[in-house]
């Protein structure tokens, strides 16, 4: 509030005036962009991508995290670069991409099975899976029962 002409605005003792810089807020917002950046998420560590892995998996389901985003990040070769082939980190974010395939078009299942994580970490069992979950002629048990209820209602 500017003062009128000819008064003097005097402050109120221990009023502070202060905004918080802009970044705090984005991080209490959500902080989505941390979650993206490639550069980041390519440096990390075994535990730490599979911790990453564990967070975005849930953001793709719900939409928070294109889908198309999350598959660049993942099935860029130096994603599996530096994790180490004794250590339980890629088969375990295999095992999780895994059990999420139901939710991605078949084409991106093509470049998942494509990609050096799957190629260094995935077993024949693996294969097989993924092969029953996109076929055409096998739906999951809740769309098929959805399914049927829906012919049975018509």
């Amino acid at each position: 509030m500017t003062p009128r002409p000819g008064k003097v605005e005097v402050p109120i003792g221990g009023e502070v005036i202060h905004r918080r810089p802009r970044a705090a807020r984005q991080v209490r917002g959500g902080g989505d962009e941390e979650v993206v950046d490639v550069g980041k998420i390519i440096r990390l560590d075994g535990p730490a991508k599979l911790n990453w892995l564990c967070k975005a998996l849930p953001m793709v389901r719900r939409r928070k995290l294109q889908p198309a985003e999350f598959m660049d990040i993942v099935t860029n070769q130096r994603f599996s670069s530096n994790l180490d082939d004794a250590m339980p980190f890629g088969s375990q974010m295999v095992s999780a991409l895994r059990s999420e395939i139901g939710e991605y078009q078949p084409l991106q299942v093509q470049q998942l099975r494509g990609c050096d994580l799957w190629a260094r970490f995935a077993d024949s069992d693996d294969e097989r899976f993924v092969d029953k979950a996109t076929t055409s002629s096998s739906l999951p048990a809740a769309r098929a029962a959805a399914y049927a209820a829906a012919a049975a209602a018509a």
